[in-house]
């Protein structure tokens, strides 16, 4: 009989539902990688610390399945490798309210055609908070 594994942290949130809090949108064309990191990168945070490596393996095979699905339903064809990479939290809005931990959004490129596609966390929006660069910048050119 196959042991169910059952989390006990966020991490069963995030896998429940990246098919409810996730959008995928279509890009043309990435090509520069440095910034794409192996999904498995994703079980690096503390969140994933008391689980073991082989707990881990299963976690990253279950959201790239969930990963899997998502993608195809936007018109991903299947090939290529899904990744991630992380947005600090001071260039989205949960920083403002005194969100810590980076946000994971996760890519893949199809092959035959170049076609990027990122799944983005629904409600995220790329930015600075209202001022915030402004302030560092003039208290950094009056010293």
């Amino acid at each position: 009989m196959k042991k169910k594994w059952v989390r006990k942290n966020k991490s069963n949130y995030m896998l429940d539902k990246i098919k409810d809090n996730y959008r995928v949108v279509d890009y043309t064309h990435i090509d520069d990688y440095r910034c794409f990191h192996p999904l498995a990168k994703v079980v690096e945070d503390f969140e994933f610390e008391s689980l073991t490596p082989k707990q881990k393996c299963q976690h990253i095979e279950e959201l790239r399945e969930k990963l899997v699905d998502l993608f195809r339903q936007a018109g991903w064809e299947g090939d290529g490798e899904i990744e991630c990479y992380f947005v600090p939290p001071c260039f989205g809005k949960h920083g403002d309210d005194g969100g810590t931990h980076c946000i994971a959004i996760y890519h893949v490129k199809q092959s035959n055609n170049g076609t990027s596609w990122l799944a983005i966390p629904n409600g995220f929006e790329f930015r600075l908070p209202k001022g915030w660069l402004t302030k560092r910048i003039h208290s950094v050119s009056n010293n």
